[in-house]
């Protein structure tokens, strides 16, 4: 099972808000336990290398994007891709 996603918003493809694209469109990451070993498996399944920089994801600046897809986020950082994570969708309107 593969979760498109995507950089949005940085300087290059490997910099920017995550989003996840679902039925209705592209939504942002604004998850609780997203930290620097989540970052590592979206870097390697974007083929960004390491991440360098993992700003709190519902920081004022990350919660200007899109509509928040996922409410949790849990990986140990050696999955291949965000897909093998533990995901909880967001069912509530705002960031936690």
């Amino acid at each position: 099972l593969a979760v498109p996603v995507r950089l949005s918003g940085g300087r290059s493809r490997c910099q920017g808000r995550v989003e996840l694209l679902q039925a209705s469109g592209w939504g942002s990451v604004c998850a609780s336990g997203w930290d620097l070993a989540a970052a590592r498996v979206l870097c390697r399944q974007l083929g960004c290398g390491r991440p360098r920089l993992v700003p709190v994801p519902c920081s004022p600046k990350a919660a200007d994007g899109a509509p928040v897809a996922l409410q949790w986020v849990q990986c140990v950082g050696q999955e291949p891709a965000l897909a093998h994570c533990v995901l909880q969708p967001q069912d509530a309107p705002s960031c936690p």
